[in-house]
C-alpha cells in the first residue's frame, strides 16, 4: 500500500472511532460501486449518514475539507441514491457530511462538517 493510500486508510479509521464516540452506528465502510466510492456510512439520530473523509498531514497547503469538489459532491449524492435503493429498510433521511482528519507526528485534528452538502 503506498503512502498516500495509508495515510487514507488511517484517517478513516480515526473518523469512524470518532462518530461512533459521538453516538453514531458505523452500517458500511468503503461503500464501493461503478462510480466511486462513500468512505462511511452510518446512522444517527435519525439520520442516514454518507460521510466523506479526508486526511492531509498536518501543514498542508490547504484544509482537507476544500478537496470536496462539486464534482465530487454530485458523484456522492448519486452513489447516497444507489444505497438508498440497495437498503430500503432503511427510510431514514439523507444527510452529507464531511470528517477532515489532519495527522502530524503524534498529533492530530479531527473535525466533522454535519450537513456539509
Amino acid at each position: 500500500m503506498n503512502a498516500k493510500a495509508e495515510l487514507g486508510r488511517r484517517g478513516e479509521g480515526l473518523a469512524a472511532r470518532f462518530l461512533e464516540r459521538q453516538g453514531y452506528a458505523i452500517r458500511a465502510r468503503n461503500f464501493r460501486r461503478a462510480r466511486g466510492e462513500i468512505d462511511l456510512v452510518a446512522t444517527h439520530d435519525g439520520y442516514l449518514v454518507f460521510v466523506e473523509v479526508k486526511t492531509r498531514t498536518a501543514g498542508a497547503p490547504l484544509h482537507p475539507s476544500l478537496s470536496v469538489t462539486a464534482r465530487k459532491r454530485e458523484k456522492l449524492r448519486q452513489l447516497g441514491a444507489l444505497y438508498c435503493a440497495e437498503h430500503p429498510e432503511l427510510a431514514l433521511q439523507p444527510r452529507f457530511d464531511v470528517v477532515s482528519v489532519e495527522l502530524g507526528g503524534h498529533t492530530r485534528s479531527i473535525e466533522h462538517l454535519i450537513n456539509a452538502f
